[in-house]
């Protein structure tokens, strides 16, 4: 996949070549097109998925407006561990259905769910029982494919406009030996999949995080892995590069999309109404809410995840270090370091729960009692888009040849954002491309008796 990068950046897509004399001008035109309403996408949802799925349109040499209700990551990409990961495993790999029930139940568990959720969970659920009995190796490595080509993409795809990224690597820290004797049978499958990585224990983990000093454990050290101090900031100026380079970021609350089967597409937003060649749904765990005039519905749930910063000096942490029996994860911040984690699982919009994240930091500080809340700053949470089998959804919706989902990334928003968005830009245009196949929802055979579930369930499921 990368060699194949790297020849449209130098060369444009195919379909750019008759593009590219347009280019010139365009963005001096943008304005004037979109009052008359002729542009070639819509991407709807300005977090780093719809960012970078609107950059990559743009450098196929299309004419494009990115909308948001709010502003530039407000979602899941403002509040977030920063992490850019070589390689990640699903969900299924690690806990089958059997074992969710005792772990929403535990009060210590990293995972939670909304129980008022639940019975309209189901056939999310049972496509994950699926996953765990299918080909989870086959997920495996094609998550650490896709993960291998994170930093490039961003490369690629910014050039020289790519904010800092710190490539510093990741520490994963073992607390028992029961975790170690886990985390040995991944690492294997990580060394074997071309990760680099590490088992650090004593004087060489304090070297690298003499804030761990107090503890005796062992960690793995991702080397590959890369962060980003400040998410939000870092989508952000994505989103300035958009812009300059002649795209027009605009809010608005679209309310529904008209799609006709023969390719004609009108978003409908609180604002204003736009009639794109191609409109995007970049909206995470809401992506079903604009998708019932396309009598059609993808399997994701939303999985809350919580973020408070922490009462340190900046330079706590140099590094993204987890602690994965807490769920929890350690990053740098603009502050000093903040806490994240906790998976929170329910239908979009279900009610918060900080405590989780408080919760899990009184837990922490068993070990590291240094640890406290930074006196003014709140809990913030987002809801990450789930799916059964942890790959990300990225698709063109059957009989709307106009209509694209780019969804489901879960915790690889920020690893996979880039990536997925050659493989949007790539549908968009035309252009085959195995993953499109690979990352569609069709994977999961949703002609069966849970899509007429899920069919069911639309009615009922209100927006937040």
């Amino acid at each position: 996949m990368l060699s194949l990068l790297r020849s449209r950046a130098r060369a444009g897509c195919p379909r750019n070549r008759q593009c590219e004399a347009k280019r010139v001008g365009r963005s001096a035109r943008a304005e004037s097109e979109v009052m008359a309403n002729k542009v070639d996408a819509v991407v709807v949802g300005a977090g780093v998925v719809g960012v970078t799925a609107a950059l990559a349109l743009q450098q196929c040499g299309l004419a494009v407006i990115l909308l948001d209700q709010r502003s530039v990551a407000r979602g899941c990409s403002f509040g977030n561990a920063g992490v850019i990961a070589p390689g990640a495993f699903p969900l299924s790999a690690q806990y089958r259905i059997t074992d969710l029930p005792a772990m929403f139940l535990k009060p210590s568990s990293p995972a939670a769910l909304d129980w008022a959720s639940a019975p309209r969970l189901l056939p999310w659920a049972l496509q994950y029982a699926k996953a765990t009995r299918s080909d989870v190796w086959h997920d495996t490595s094609l998550l650490h494919e896709l993960c291998r080509d994170a930093l490039p993409s961003y490369e690629l795809l910014l050039g020289s406009d790519l904010p800092p990224i710190s490539r510093r690597g990741y520490l994963a820290v073992h607390l028992s030996c029961a975790e170690l004797a886990a985390a040995n049978r991944l690492n294997s499958i990580r060394a074997s999949l071309g990760v680099a990585i590490r088992m650090l224990s004593g004087p060489d983990l304090v070297e690298l995080e003499p804030a761990l000093g107090g503890l005796a454990a062992r960690a793995t050290f991702i080397k590959d892995a890369a962060h980003v101090v400040d998410p939000a900031a870092f989508v952000t100026t994505l989103a300035d590069v958009f812009v300059r380079r002649g795209g027009l970021l605009c809010r608005d609350r679209v309310q529904v999309l008209e799609s006709k089967g023969s390719g004609e597409i009108t978003v409908r937003g609180a604002l204003d109404s736009y009639s794109p060649r191609a409109v995007v749904l970049a909206t995470g765990a809401h992506a079903n809410q604009l998708l019932p005039d396309c009598d059609y519905r993808i399997p994701l749930v939303a999985e809350r995840g919580y973020h408070l910063e922490l009462d340190v000096e900046p330079g706590f942490m140099t590094r993204p270090t987890a602690i994965p029996s807490l769920g929890v994860v350690f990053t740098p911040s603009q502050y000093g370091a903040r806490i994240a984690g906790i998976s929170h699982f329910g239908l979009p919009g279900f009610r918060a729960r900080p405590e989780l994240i408080l919760s899990a930091l009184d837990r922490v500080r068993k070990i590291l009692p240094a640890l406290r809340p930074r006196p003014g700053f709140e809990v913030w949470c987002g809801e990450r888009a789930a799916t059964p089998d942890s790959l990300p959804i990225v698709e063109q919706i059957p009989r709307h040849s106009s209509v694209f989902v780019s969804s489901g990334h879960g915790h690889l928003g920020l690893t996979l954002a880039a990536v997925t968005a050659r493989i949007v830009a790539d549908l968009v245009t035309g252009i085959f491309s195995s993953y499109s196949r690979q990352l569609s929802s069709q994977r999961f055979g949703l002609r069966s008796k849970s899509y007429a579930i899920l069919r069911e369930m639309r009615s009922s499921t209100k927006p937040p």
